[in-house]
Formats: structure tokens, sequence, C-alpha cells
């Protein structure tokens, strides 16, 4: 016989037993049961342990707290009842459905996502889709460049978090593209994701197309040097240097960008950028909700950005038309 497991808040839904209506979660669930109901039947349908999906659980969402001031930060952010949460940090109960949708929405995955082993789920939630070839990670070349990466990481620490990163843009003239980055560190070396969001003009602002940039942050010689890869289409890498801001707290970063346009003709272009700290931890809905292309007079701008951006010095610098 097929031993019975107890997954408490797994659906609210009435089902009739008999003469009397029984409330989904009160049931005894087990593989099979037709008292599972939702998009989370998978969690119970397979035979995996269920120790080894709360462990699971547990882990990642300390790893999620881990980006929030604390756990009472946490819980008001997202609206959950702190009491509850912690018994799910501590691995002894297995969230409602509601409760994982709204961790789920919040951090911008899916519920199925959140039961991912622990060192998967970090990639995941890092933005790391890539992998280092083996051959290049033994590479002699490759070796010595390593230390002047790890050696820099200390020192961007107190960079670390979410910024809004503006440039003038190189495929809507005359418009400043505002785009979110996110500068973390994984494995002592400072790693960092973009999202660019450009929407249809004659739609109300409707998203037409977005771009996803993977990179690297180093520190070398007072300078920021990033550098990175355009993921989906994998045609274009950008290279940008920033002026470290020595005061605190971090406001914004200046320096230069240089790229190639997502336009017919691809060409390089250089231009001026500035980053404007956001918040700590990782990129959020509510960050992305802000990613668009603005008017130089636009009033979301910051005035130090409209300064820097416009004028005489919204020039783009453009080239490989001869």
């Amino acid at each position: 016989m097929r031993s019975m497991r107890r997954f408490p808040s797994v659906s609210i839904r009435k089902i009739p037993h008999g003469n009397r209506r029984i409330a989904a979660r009160d049931r005894p669930l087990h593989a099979g049961s037709p008292f599972i109901a939702g998009p989370f039947d998978h969690f119970f349908r397979n035979d995996m342990d269920r120790q080894h999906d709360l462990s699971n659980l547990a882990s990642n969402l300390s790893l999620l707290v881990a980006s929030f001031d604390s756990i009472a930060d946490f819980c008001r952010k997202l609206n959950i009842n702190r009491q509850q949460f912690n018994k799910y940090l501590a691995g002894h109960h297995v969230p409602s459905q509601k409760v994982l949708l709204k961790i789920a929405k919040f951090f911008l995955m899916e519920p199925a996502d959140l039961f991912r082993a622990p060192p998967e789920f970090r990639s995941f939630y890092e933005g790391l889709e890539y992998e280092l070839p083996f051959d290049l990670k033994s590479a002699p070349s490759f070796l010595r460049f390593l230390p002047l990466i790890k050696s820099s990481s200390a020192a961007l620490q107190d960079f670390l978090g979410v910024y809004y990163r503006y440039h003038n843009s190189s495929i809507y003239k005359g418009r400043i593209l505002r785009s979110v980055t996110c500068l973390y560190e994984r494995d002592s070396v400072v790693q960092y994701v973009t999202v660019e969001r450009f929407p249809l003009l004659d739609q109300d602002g409707k998203v037409g197309y977005s771009f996803k940039y993977h990179g690297f942050c180093f520190l070398m010689g007072d300078r920021i040097f990033m550098i990175d890869f355009e993921g989906r289409q994998k045609n274009e890498m950008t290279f940008s240097v920033l002026t470290p801001q020595h005061r605190r707290p971090i406001r914004f970063l200046y320096g230069v960008v240089t790229g190639v346009a997502s336009s017919s003709f691809r060409q390089p272009f250089s231009t001026r950028i500035a980053l404007n700290f956001a918040d700590r931890g990782h990129m959020q809905r509510k960050h992305l909700r802000n990613a668009t292309v603005l008017l130089p007079m636009d009033r979301s701008l910051p005035a130090e950005i409209r300064d820097y951006m416009t004028g005489d010095q919204s020039t783009v610098l453009w080239g490989g038309e001869g």
C-alpha cells in the first residue's frame, strides 16, 4: 500500500465527500490522490520525497530573503504572515498555492522554480544562464586574467544592487533609453544582468521588443569596466567604462558605453552612460516596469541625468559608415 503524505495548505477548494464537504487542504494527500487540485500537482504526484521538496524550498527561500534587510522586511514587502513564513524557512510546511504564486510573481519566476535544487536555483535566480566552456576555464590565458577579476570583487561590494541605466538610444534617435542593470557577486566574481525594453511608440507604450545582456564587472585603476553580450540573439557585445563615486550613499555612476545599434545597418556607436542606484538585492518587477525610452524633457528623468545627456552632451558617435 502506498504511504500517505500530508501537505498542508495545498488547495482550499471544497470537495464533496459523502454527505459532507471536506476542504482539500484537510485531507491526507498522496500520489494520485483525487483531492489534489491545481497547478502544483506535480510537486506531489512524482516520487520525490516530501522532505526533499521541503528542504529545497527552505534553502531557496533563505536565498531570496538574503537580499532584504531582514525576514520582517521580506514579509512586509510581500504581505506574508511572518510566523507562517518562519515555518517555511524551517522546512516544516509548504506554502499555500496563493503564497507560492505571490512569492514567485514578486521575483519574476514560476512557482515550480522555488522547488529547484539549491545550486540550480541560485544560478537561475542570479541570471546565470551561461557557463564557461571547460576548455576556456583551463586555458592559460584565461587563468592569468581570472585573478584580475577576482581581485576587484571586494572593492565592488558597495556597488552591488539594482540600477537604472541611461544612455542616448541608438534606435530611437533623440530619446534616452532607461534600462535596468543588476550587479551581483557569484564565486568571488562580480557579474551583472541588463534588461532593455523598447515600446511601440504608436501603441501607447506597449513593449515591442526587449534585450537581455549578461556580463562581468571589474574595478581597475579606479575605473569600473563592464563587458557583456546580448543573450537572445548573441550578435552583440557592449563595453562600458564608469567613474566610481566615492561618496556614500552611491547615487550616480557616469561614463561611456560602446556597442552596436540594433537596426538594419548595425552601426557601431558610442555615447554617454549613467547608472542611477535604485535598490539593494535583485531585479524585481517594479524595476522592469520603468524600463523604456524617454524624451529628454520627461519629468521622470533625474535632473543630473538630464544635464549629463541633453544639449551639447547628447551626441552619439557613429562608426562603420565608410
